[in-house]
C-alpha cells in the first residue's frame, strides 16, 4: 500500500536546503501566477496584505513595490530569512515571520487582503489555512490562492517523466505528444504509481470554488493563468532541475539512473527546443473571493 504521508514538498525543513535554487530557478515562473493574484486583489498603496507560504519572497518584494504594508509568513526559517535579506537589499520594509499557516498568530481582522502563491494548497491541511487567512482579513477584503491545474500541460513533469521512461527502457520520447502522454505513466517498469501530489488536490475548478465555499466567502473569481519557466539551456535547467525538496526526492529515487535521465532529458529539450534558451508551460488557477 502506498504511504499516505507527508510528501516531501509539505515538510517545511526540507525546503530550508532549497532556498536559493528555488529562488533562482522556479521563483521567476510563479512570480507570473503570483502578479496575477495581486491584480486580482486590487489594493492600494498603504494598505496591509498578508502573504502566506511566502517562500522566499518574490510575491511580497512585489507588493512591498506597490507601497503596501506586506507581511510575509513562511514556516521554513532560512526561507523567511532570505525574505528580510532581499527587503533590506532593495530597501523594502517586509514584515517577515516564521510561523505555522495553519495557526496564524495574528488577530481577527488584521489585514485588507492576503494571498498564498502555491503556499496553502501544500498544508496537510488546506481548508484549515484558508480558514486563518478569512479569519485574519477584515470584512469586504479579498483572499487569494493559486494552485495548479492542467497538469498534462505541466511541461518540466512530462518532459522529466518522458526522460525517465526513455531511459529506463531505452525508448524515445522527444516529443511533445509522446512526453504528455508519459505524464500519466509510471516512472519505469520497476517503479508503482506514485500518490497523487498535494499541489494537485485542487486541479478541478469545482473542487478549487468549493473550498472557497467550504470557508463562507462569496463565489470565487478564478483566472486560468499559463506561464513559462525560462532556462538559460536545457543543460542549465537539468543541472538546477532538485530546486524544491519533491524535485529533489525524485531525482533521488532515481539512484544511479539520475544522471542517464538527465541526459535524456537535455537531449530531448535540446531537439525539440533548440540549444540556447528554452521556455516550458505550465498552468495554475487564480482564485480571488471577498470575505462576507
Amino acid at each position: 500500500m502506498l504511504s499516505t504521508g507527508p510528501q516531501p514538498d509539505q515538510e517545511p525543513w526540507r525546503w530550508d536546503d532549497h532556498v536559493c535554487v528555488y529562488e533562482t530557478v522556479f521563483e521567476p515562473f510563479t512570480l507570473q501566477f503570483a502578479d496575477a493574484a495581486i491584480a486580482m486583489l486590487g489594493l492600494a498603496a498603504g494598505q496591509s496584505v498578508l502573504d502566506v507560504g511566502a517562500g522566499c519572497g518574490g510575491a511580497a518584494l512585489a507588493l512591498a513595490r506597490q507601497k503596501l504594508r506586506v507581511t510575509a509568513i513562511d514556516a521554513s526559517p532560512r526561507m523567511v530569512e532570505r525574505i528580510s535579506a532581499r527587503a533590506a537589499e532593495g530597501g523594502l520594509v517586509i514584515d517577515a515571520r516564521t510561523m505555522d499557516g495553519q495557526a496564524l498568530q495574528f488577530a481577527d481582522a488584521s489585514f485588507d487582503a492576503a494571498l498564498s502563491v502555491l503556499g496553502v494548497i501544500l498544508f496537510p491541511d488546506v481548508e484549515r489555512g484558508l480558514a486563518e487567512m478569512r479569519r485574519v482579513v477584515r470584512p469586504g477584503g479579498a483572499v487569494s490562492l493559486v494552485t495548479w491545474t492542467q497538469p498534462e500541460r505541466y511541461e518540466l513533469a512530462a518532459e522529466l517523466r518522458a526522460a525517465t521512461q526513455a531511459a529506463t527502457q531505452g525508448t524515445t520520447q522527444g516529443t511533445t505528444q509522446g512526453a504528455t502522454q508519459a505524464a500519466t505513466e509510471a516512472l519505469g517498469p520497476d517503479q508503482r504509481p506514485a500518490p497523487l501530489p498535494a499541489q494537485l488536490r485542487y486541479r478541478e475548478e469545482g473542487d478549487f470554488r468549493a473550498l472557497f465555499r467550504a470557508q463562507g466567502m462569496g463565489e470565487p473569481s478564478i483566472a486560468t493563468v499559463t506561464a513559462r519557466l525560462e532556462a538559460s539551456s536545457a543543460r542549465w535547467l537539468a543541472e538546477h532541475i532538485g530546486f524544491a525538496p519533491g524535485m529533489a526526492a525524485t531525482m533521488a529515487n532515481l539512484g544511479d539512473r539520475a544522471a542517464g535521465v538527465m541526459e535524456r532529458l537535455v537531449h530531448n529539450l535540446e531537439t525539440r527546443l533548440g540549444p540556447g534558451p528554452i521556455g516550458l508551460a505550465g498552468v495554475a488557477f487564480v482564485g480571488t473571493a471577498r470575505v462576507p
